[in-house]
């Protein structure tokens, strides 16, 4: 049962889904990868391939044990994880999950600090992030809405380390593994008996929808799908089955109302299966249309195609289905993606923004001609930014606008930060293993970073807004500058800590002052706070960091000069 890969990743059914790129990753580089998972989502390892072990965690068994008596909880929990780590006998440890308890976990299980990749602990018991895309994804968990990479490449780039030559490089491969018999068989009983099907009438299809979303302002309204539900009946034949767990019942029968009044079939699934006989469903569906769920990312490891609703926070830059070919709608409004934490101060007007209308419109452009576009309309495009699903040039998961909503500053600026965090993320990970070369050699190092990856494709975003970001990008730049020369000189001057302290301090203020810049503020912290005991590797990112600040703020000039 030994292996020397063991991943931890505690987190939701969908993003535990979500690992199985990097494992099939991890499988090609010819590791034996072990897997710690919420017991809750244990039904879900059947369909994950090339999981050569699993321990699933008793999460809510350990909180309520915790409830009653803290040391009976750690002790269950020391007893856990020594029993993992003499079964698994791991040599690395891969942590997606950024918690606390997952960080000492991860801990617990690793033969020495220095294996763990992802979220770990430093020997003081304070976190830290192993390797340079565990702190970006680490930023970019807490400020998503500049989080311009699916969350399965951040995932994957986490444990690139591990990787075979030439496999970090190339477009994930995100492919389940099909439900056993016994789920297909239940899933076969459940479409045998539609409710309000006519005697006469015949299924020619199945269209699976999810109503249910991790919250309600991210919930597309069951009146909207029951109009979907029947438009896709009457005009196509195809049978809208209801998914969902069993706390969405309430959702179901509202459906079910819906239904009734409009005599519209219909086959209710909601509550009535485990995660292999959803697997199952979906196995038999023609297509799903989704909020942003669990639901959907299963649906893209089958290969299954999906419309998908973003709404309140959601948005599929970061969170879309990892499966070229899938259609994604936001709502077309100034203030989506809202942020975390905040109370709509519009009603949630965001909800109803895209009609049934329009969403019929793209689903049956899709079923009937194998493309979205044709169901593209002129009021579609006012009420939906539109987005494909597709993989971009080096190997990550991308979204391209169907809608022309490409061109607003929003879009712009994700789609530049792509290219550019790439090669900053890219040349701090390769340069890793030069820090020899010490601070001494920073404006070489600075130099040869502004230098790498060639001639850029990033899209300008419009002048006013480059006169926004540019200052701030070359100020950053100055003052990674200033840092390399003060850091070269603590320890011999006391006043060079001090003004290297301060200066540290300036750029963290300088760059959480400006919202587009959230990523690089989130990553820059970061990363002093993990390397700062580490001053030569510290120094060395700096240098490398400063010439991609100086090269992203020219092009933000030439941008606002020459606008598209």
């Amino acid at each position: 049962m030994s292996t020397d890969v063991l991943l931890l990743n505690l987190t939701r059914f969908g993003d535990l889904l979500q690992s199985q790129p990097l494992i099939q990753d991890l499988h090609d580089s010819g590791h034996q990868v072990g897997l710690v998972c919420l017991d809750n989502f244990a039904a879900a390892l059947p369909l994950l391939r090339h999981v050569d072990a699993a321990w699933p965690l008793p999460g809510a068994k350990l909180m309520a044990a915790l409830d009653r008596d803290w040391r009976t909880a750690a002790a269950q929990l020391l007893d856990l994880a020594r029993r993992i780590r003499r079964e698994a006998a791991p040599r690395h440890v891969v942590n997606l999950t950024p918690t606390l308890p997952a960080r000492l976990l991860s801990k617990l299980l690793a033969p020495t600090p220095e294996a763990v990749l992802g979220f770990g602990l430093d020997p003081e018991g304070f976190g830290v992030n192993q390797g340079v895309w565990s702190s970006f994804l680490s930023g970019a968990t807490l400020r998503r809405l500049n989080a311009p990479f699916n969350l399965v490449d951040m995932f994957r780039m986490v444990g690139a380390p591990l990787f075979a030559p030439g496999i970090a490089g190339r477009p994930g491969r995100f492919s389940l593994r099909t439900p056993p018999d016994a789920a297909m068989a239940h899933a076969d009983a459940l479409l045998a008996r539609p409710e309000n099907l006519p005697m006469s009438a015949h299924p020619k299809g199945f269209v699976a929808l999810q109503l249910g979303a991790s919250e309600a302002r991210r919930q597309w309204p069951v009146a909207h799908f029951a109009a979907l539900g029947e438009r896709l009946w009457r005009e196509a034949g195809l049978c809208p089955v209801l998914l969902g767990a069993p706390a969405e019942r309430p959702m179901a029968r509202e459906y079910a109302a819906c239904a009734a009044r409009d005599r519209t079939p219909f086959v209710n699934a909601v509550g009535r299966t485990d995660i292999p006989q959803l697997a199952a469903l979906l196995r038999k569906m023609r297509l799903l249309a989704t909020n942003d769920t669990g639901t959907m990312h299963l649906a893209a490891g089958l290969g299954l195609p999906c419309l998908a609703f973003f709404l309140a926070t959601a948005q599929p830059w970061d969170t879309g289905p990892y499966l070229p070919g899938c259609c994604c709608l936001e709502p077309a409004l100034p203030c989506h993606p809202c942020s975390f934490r905040q109370p709509c101060p519009h009603g949630h007007a965001c909800l109803t923004r895209i009609s049934p209308t329009s969403a019929g419109d793209l689903i049956l452009a899709r079923l009937e001609g194998g493309g979205w576009q044709a169901g593209l309309s002129p009021e579609l495009r006012r009420e939906a930014r539109v987005w494909l699903t597709e993989t971009d040039a080096r190997g990550f998961a991308g979204v391209r606008s169907l809608s022309g909503h490409d061109s607003e500053d929003r879009s712009l600026w994700l789609s530049q930060q792509r290219p550019f965090w790439r090669h900053i993320l890219d040349d701090l990970s390769s340069n890793a293993a030069g820090q020899a070369a010490g601070p001494a050699n920073g404006h070489i190092e600075k130099h040869a970073a502004g230098q790498t990856g060639g001639q850029l494709d990033a899209p300008p975003c419009s002048p006013d807004f480059c006169r926004q970001v540019t200052p701030v990008l070359a100020q950053a730049a100055r003052l990674l500058d200033m840092l390399s020369e003060q850091g070269r000189l603590t320890g011999k001057s006391a006043k060079a800590g001090q003004l290297f302290l301060l200066n540290c301090e300036r750029l963290q203020n300088l760059l959480n002052a400006c919202p587009p810049l959230a990523s690089l503020a989130c990553f820059w912290r970061e990363l002093r706070q993990e390397r700062g005991d580490r001053m030569d590797e510290l120094l060395h990112f700096v240098g490398l960091l400063a010439g991609h600040l100086e090269r992203w703020a020219a092009h933000m000039t030439v941008s606002s000069r020459n606008p598209l």
